[in-house]
């Protein structure tokens, strides 16, 4: 009986080893499948970042047109459903992560975005493209 009881406990202890690998296993494959995902989503995004800036520059030299403006507006609305958004980068402190840094002007703080030349944008809060700025570095 006593071995009986020690080879039960034996097979219980094998049992939930074997159960806890295979929870384990799923959580693997799913997070596996996730990532496939969302990086199948950020090659389309990234095929589709030229169109975006194709739109801001129409929008530019439209001088507002509302019909090239809504239809931006529509794409990015589109896109945003799949965590994608742009850097907001003019007025805001200079961040190496989200922003690239093509000139440099006198202003009266250090470090201040001046102007964006190239929005920046973000898929699921990971970069995927550096905002290109100009920054403010306070005069002597």
């Amino acid at each position: 009986l006593s071995e009986a009881n020690a080879q039960l406990s034996q097979y219980k202890e094998l049992y939930l080893r074997q159960r806890a690998e295979m929870e384990n296993y799923s959580r693997a494959v799913e997070r596996e499948k996730s990532l496939i995902t969302k990086n199948a989503s950020r090659n389309v995004v990234k095929d589709l970042l030229p169109l975006l800036d194709s739109f801001d520059s129409a929008i530019s030299a439209s001088n507002g047109d509302g019909n090239i403006i809504a239809m931006h507006n529509q794409l990015l609305k589109i896109l945003s459903v799949y965590g994608f958004s742009a850097i907001d980068a003019k007025g805001k402190k200079f961040d190496p992560y989200q922003h690239e840094v093509i000139a440099v002007n006198q202003y009266k703080d250090d470090g201040i975005v001046l102007e964006e030349v190239q929005r920046g944008y973000k898929l699921n809060d990971e970069v995927i493209r550096t905002s290109k700025v100009i920054v403010g570095k306070k005069g002597e």
